[in-house]
């Protein structure tokens, strides 16, 4: 597990403070005047997704409250700033791998970054509010095994997400009110979005390493942008956003950075993903292949009872759900499937569809107790734990 893009909210500071802030993030940021390379930028608006690599921070002035008809709506009030951006790139520069797993400590290092970009004193990062977290999970696959699981996606119903849903060869989003999911190839998303903005950086790490004018800094970045989206080609990723919303169903308000710990988080993660797919209970492992889903029944439910939840098993392996749903009455289209899903059976890349037998996919599990989750540490390399600060006065 790794956080990725973070939002937090400071508590009300003097007002000299906000106005210094507010004037250094209208052009704020970090260049190698020898390279071009953008080391890092802070703006004013908001992140145009997930993939983006900026600070967000927003000096503010007015707070949401709630009027005499329970509306809410904004109101003057001290002021105050927002941050937002991804952890996981503010530290590493990139989020192929290696993501903070300690919630706590990526709030104090991303409050501490932004300390020191703006040479002003902010309030400690336990008594700054959460309002989005990005929990990210990632798997080991290969970029043929990554396409089935998509193509096994897009062919399935989600009726809860499908309003917002959007799908793509190789990624799928759910939008909601409190969460979002997102399941994404890695190499596909690092090659639009990162791979050109990391070429500067590399180079200028390089540069400061072995000086501006060794001319094998660019070979070294290159090698290095190749071994990234050699790892990130065989990477999928799945996230869930977990908005203000959820925060404020789950402690009543958004809670501070000290209130929220990774098992809440690991928790709200597991309990979206195993939502969506109906892939079972997490302590169980799925099972697809004829025989093992046989005797997961027979052994759960009994012989007859199990036996007719296989019938219906294979009939969900090899028609669309929505057909299923004609061909039952409601309730004993969902008593059925929730006793699959409680049996931690699953109708996806089962061994009885036609490509099955071949599937690459046909034993995975977007979950943690796969056993393609990535949960090593990456290496410490010292080589690249140079402050953004630090390449900024070597130029």
């Amino acid at each position: 597990m790794a956080y990725d893009t973070i939002k937090l909210k400071s508590p009300y500071m003097p007002e000299s403070v906000v106005r210094a802030i507010e004037q250094q993030c209208i052009l704020r940021s970090g260049i190698d005047l020898a390279t071009g390379a953008l080391l890092y930028e802070l703006h004013s608006g908001e992140l145009l997704g997930s993939w983006d690599s900026r600070i967000a921070v927003r000096p503010m002035y007015e707070d949401w409250v709630i009027d005499k008809n329970g509306r809410p709506r904004l109101a003057p009030s001290e002021p105050y700033i927002t941050v937002e951006c991804s952890v996981h790139k503010a530290m590493l520069g990139h989020n192929v791998y290696g993501g903070p797993t300690n919630f706590r400590e990526a709030c104090s290092f991303l409050v501490d970054l932004l300390e020191k970009l703006l040479g002003v004193e902010l309030p400690p990062s336990n008594i700054w509010t959460v309002h989005r977290v990005d929990v990210a999970h990632v798997f080991a696959l290969s970029r043929p095994a990554i396409k089935e699981f998509f193509d096994s996606i897009s062919l399935r119903n989600f009726p809860r997400r499908q309003k917002k849903a959007a799908k793509y060869d190789m990624a799928v989003y759910f939008a909601g009110k409190t969460t979002t999911v997102k399941f994404y190839h890695k190499g596909s998303e690092f090659k639009v979005h990162d791979y050109a903005r990391l070429r500067h950086y590399f180079r200028a790490v390089y540069a400061y390493q072995y000086g501006k004018g060794d001319t094998d800094n660019l070979k070294r970045a290159e090698r290095k942008l190749k071994a990234l989206q050699r790892l990130a080609e065989n990477r999928l990723r799945v996230e869930v956003e977990v908005h203000s919303d959820k925060f404020q169903y789950d402690f009543g308000k958004n809670p501070l950075v000290e209130e929220v710990t990774d098992q809440y988080l690991e928790a709200v993660h597991d309990k979206e993903v195993e939502r969506l797919l109906r892939e079972g209970k997490q302590a169980m492992e799925t099972v697809r292949t004829t025989t093992a889903v046989m005797t997961r029944l027979q052994n759960l439910y009994g012989q007859t009872k199990g036996q007719r939840l296989y019938g219906f098993w294979a009939a969900m392996c090899t028609l669309n759900e929505n057909v299923m749903r004609d061909q039952y009455t409601r309730a004993t289209f969902f008593r059925n499937r929730k006793l699959l899903e409680e049996a931690g059976v699953s109708w996806r890349s089962s061994d009885i569809t036609v490509t099955a037998n071949d599937s690459l996919i046909h034993d995975f599990t977007p979950m943690r107790v796969d056993r393609r989750f990535c949960s090593s540490p990456a290496r410490n390399r010292p080589e690249f734990n140079i402050s953004r600060e630090e390449l900024r006065l070597a130029a």
